[in-house]
């Protein structure tokens, strides 16, 4: 319980600033162009805290270490998130959350607009590692969504 709660708290300091900019920026830009603005910055810091859990592999016939250093980082996850995986074999790996703290903050402020920004985070991440892996999703929870799903493939 101890470690959902710091897990929690440190998504919460995480959204803080963006929620924070985004009401500064309302009076002035207006709710749409103060989101889009504040969206921008939103989704390559979101980026850079999937680096923190998707693990770096240098080429693509590391797939396989890739895999299991990310089903370990995500599995340590897992309750937090309400995670399963869904799917795996050899040269696929298909995750399925059930929440996002980042979308249940975003939508608590009444900021829901912006978790499109933040689920695009995992996308910026998959076009950095394009060389190395695959990245599909067909749902997010930011954006509607019952549940995200998030798969990793072996690149061909």
């Amino acid at each position: 319980m101890m470690i959902k709660m710091l897990i929690l708290s440190f998504f919460f300091f995480f959204t803080l600033p963006f929620i924070l900019q985004t009401y500064a920026l309302m009076p002035f830009l207006g709710k749409k162009r103060a989101i889009q603005f504040v969206g921008r910055q939103l989704t390559p810091a979101a980026a850079w805290i999937a680096k923190l859990i998707v693990p770096r592999i240098n080429t693509k016939r590391d797939f396989s270490v890739f895999k299991r250093r990310l089903k370990r980082n995500f599995l340590f996850f897992g309750k937090l998130y309400h995670l399963k995986i869904e799917n795996e074999t050899p040269d696929t790996i298909e995750f399925r959350f059930r929440f996002c703290p980042v979308t249940k903050f975003l939508t608590i402020f009444g900021l829901n607009e912006l978790c499109k920004y933040s689920c695009a985070g995992d996308w910026k991440l998959a076009e950095e590692n394009k060389d190395y892996w695959t990245f599909h999703r067909d749902q997010t929870i930011g954006t509607g969504g019952l549940y995200c799903n998030h798969t990793y493939s072996r690149k061909k």
